[in-house]
């Protein structure tokens, strides 16, 4: 008679070595002797008792694979949406699989990194989410998911170094007419790079209308940064008097857009947004006509006069005489940047661009976080800056709060991937002595999201593009949401954050606009229906991911740690609060894989090398460490006729189809009870 004890780590640390070296597994491992075992002949094998770590198979309805991503302001208890310029973002799990998913830890875990990336737009956020499984450090038992949201903080300058290098020249759109978009002889300008790495807007005719250019995301031009990220337009070649004696000053736009075709696929006239209201704007000017260009941000220079628009709905003000559904649709709004003539010059009035007596010939645009900040510069060495507008409680004089009509919307999730945008209007200067192509934009400076750390990532605007290769495509939320459901004439969402009027007040707070970028855009995890995270419906994954203590809502720096700067990314780790449920729902049988013994599989229909079951019994723990130790020895034979000598065992786990438990981790251990066919002790 002989007992023999096997284990695929014999010091029973962690799961460390289990799960890297194939021998030694938890659900198949071998133990090899160093002197060789003879088994006297006709010799029999029982099991008499077994230690494992079982993770448990998760078995997941149709139903059940639905929470939500927000990155915005973490919202207080008095607070909701409308305090924030962001929107929870669905994550369906298993996307792809409609029916009942059984899956175990870390296959739920592969699942939800895989979907987060998919479903994440951010463009510092997009592909750059990891999931984990977490284990204890001394028994490997699973203990929850971890979870990291990382943001890149890095830019990349991607203006490029010759004509047609870059596909941001042969992708760049006219926003007017469709036709003078699809028939080269009737574009009004070309798209070209020099060998200052400029990429030139030049009007090749005159025309009557203005013709805007919103560059397109591809793989190779991403969005602009959102981390003090400078887009710079040289201005020199369409306002008055620069250089000293020149005579250049035509209408333009320069600034920074969202990119949309979705009004040409409607109605093939005017390209961008469906939702955008272009024939009510609180421009003024006598040529208001020629503002029907989608845009965001726009510095807009208009017969001799510099100007500063953002599309925005304005609150109410901006609605007076407006009826029905239109009342909530953005328009072109613009920005008073005089501030009632309280400014230093030279914006203490509209700056008059004819005479352009402070010399301007630049246009900068920086981005922080959610906000904007707009300088024109000079013509000096170096240049000198003035700021035209940034974000503030006040008016320049430090004491009068400022206007609604004084204030710049925010960079909302709707516009967070954004693209330069600019345009020249140049009929009324058709017989100044002047040709066409004398009068040019050049962006000069464009600094966009660094995505050259992700391998084989790239940016699409296509909504059939991205659905079908979504784990190595980028689309932008607002693209995603307008064209999942066009029949939605105003996109419903998107109106929704647009008209958050709330959101104003944020912009000064102390806890969403910060001068350090870890700042912005902090992580939430929803995996319940919240209230104060409102459309958050549907979200049933809280025991699933192990949230139930907290309502399944993930928010807040208790819950969140903030694990600094690694790689020039910020990231932010979220450990299930507590152990979530994974029931195994399968029975499991010891094998030994190079003895002779023999059993039947009727199950299979094959013989098997099945020495025991593993019973589980009401009131058992589920899952973690469990112990088996049957009360009636079934011994098997050997089939020995002769003495053996062996030299090693192999042991599984196995379910009832023979295919590996894997869901077993850490340690597991085997004692099995050799002896002589005939003796009863």
């Amino acid at each position: 008679m002989s007992l023999v004890i096997l284990s695929n780590d014999a010091k029973e640390q962690t799961d460390i070595v289990s799960s890297v070296q194939s021998i030694y597994k938890p659900w198949s491992f071998r133990n090899s002797l160093s002197s060789t075992l003879e088994i006297p002949a006709n010799s029999q094998l029982a099991l008499t008792s077994a230690k494992i770590s079982l993770d448990g198979q998760i078995s997941m309805d149709a139903g059940e694979k639905i929470l939500y991503v927000y990155l915005g302001k973490w919202l207080t208890p008095d607070q909701d949406l409308e305090y924030s310029n962001s929107y929870p973002i669905k994550v369906k799990l298993f996307e792809d699989e409609p029916g009942v998913v059984r899956t175990d830890t870390e296959g739920l875990a592969a699942e939800l990194q895989k979907a987060l990336n998919r479903s994440v737009c951010h463009p510092h956020y997009a592909k750059r989410c990891a999931v984990s499984v977490k284990r204890n450090n001394t028994t490997g038992e699973f203990e929850g998911y971890k979870i990291e949201m990382k943001q890149i903080d890095t830019s990349d300058q991607i203006i490029p170094s010759a004509p047609g290098s870059v596909n941001m020249i042969a992708q760049s759109t006219d926003a007017q007419f469709v036709n003078f978009r699809n028939i080269p002889l009737n574009r009004t300008y070309t798209v070209t790079t020099s060998g200052a790495n400029d990429v030139i807007l030049t009007p090749q005719q005159f025309r009557n209308h203005i013709q805007g250019t919103t560059f397109n995301m591809t793989g190779t031009t991403p969005p602009a940064s959102l981390v003090k990220g400078e887009i710079i337009f040289d201005l020199q070649k369409c306002i008055g008097n620069v250089p000293a004696g020149g005579d250049l000053n035509v209408n333009f736009i320069c600034g920074l857009s969202r990119f949309t075709e979705e009004h040409q696929r409607l109605n093939a006239r005017y390209i961008g947004a469906s939702y955008f209201q272009w024939n009510d704007s609180s421009e003024t000017t006598a040529n208001a006509n020629w503002l029907r260009v989608f845009g965001d941000f726009m510095v807009v220079n208009t017969e001799g006069e510099l100007r500063l628009f953002d599309t925005s709905t304005n609150g109410d003000a901006a609605r007076v005489g407006v009826a029905g559904a239109n009342r909530r649709k953005p328009r072109w709004r613009e920005i008073d940047y005089t501030q009632g003539g309280t400014a230093a010059a030279p914006f203490n009035a509209i700056y008059d661009t004819t005479a352009n007596g402070s010399r301007l010939q630049t246009c900068k645009f920086t981005l922080d976080g959610e906000r904007v900040k707009i300088e024109m510069l000079d013509g000096a060495v170096p240049p000198v800056a003035y700021t035209l507008y940034e974000y503030s409680q006040t008016r320049r004089d430090g004491v009068t709060p400022r206007l609604a009509d004084e204030i710049m919307k925010p960079i909302d999730q709707g516009c967070e991937a954004m693209m330069p945008v600019m345009g020249i209007y140049n009929d009324g200067v058709s017989d100044s002595g002047n040709a066409a192509t004398d009068y040019a934009i050049a962006l000069s400076e464009y600094n966009s999201v660094n995505i050259t750390d992700i391998p084989n990532v790239a940016y699409t605007t296509e909504l059939p593009v991205y659905e079908a290769d979504p784990d190595r495509t980028i689309i932008p939320w607002f693209n995603l949401v307008a064209q999942t459901n066009p029949a939605d004439r105003f996109h419903s969402i998107i109106l929704d954050l647009e008209n958050r009027f709330d959101r104003r007040e944020v912009l000064f707070g102390d806890t969403t606009i910060q001068d350090q970028f870890e700042k912005c855009w902090k992580p939430v995890i929803i995996t319940s229906s919240s209230s104060l995270y409102s459309h958050t419906q549907g979200a049933n994954t809280m025991r699933l991911l192990g949230f139930s203590d907290i309502n399944g809502v993930a928010t807040g720096d208790t819950i969140w740690s903030d694990d600094g700067e690694t790689n020039d990314q910020f990231v932010y780790s979220l450990i299930s609060t507590e152990v979530p449920v994974a029931l195994s729902s399968k029975s499991i049988f010891v094998r030994v894989d190079n003895f002779n013994q023999t059993s039947t599989n009727a199950a299979n229909g094959n013989k098997s090398g099945i020495i025991a079951h593993l019973p589980r019994f009401d009131g058992q723990q589920q899952t973690g460490r469990l112990f088996f130790e049957p009360k009636n020895l079934i011994y098997l034979d050997l089939n020995n006729p002769a003495p053996m000598k062996i030299n090693s065992f192999d042991i599984s786990f196995v379910y009832s189809d023979e295919s590996y438990c894997t869901s077993l981790v850490g340690s597991s251990i085997v004692t099995l009870h050799i002896r002589k066919k005939g003796e009863t002790d």
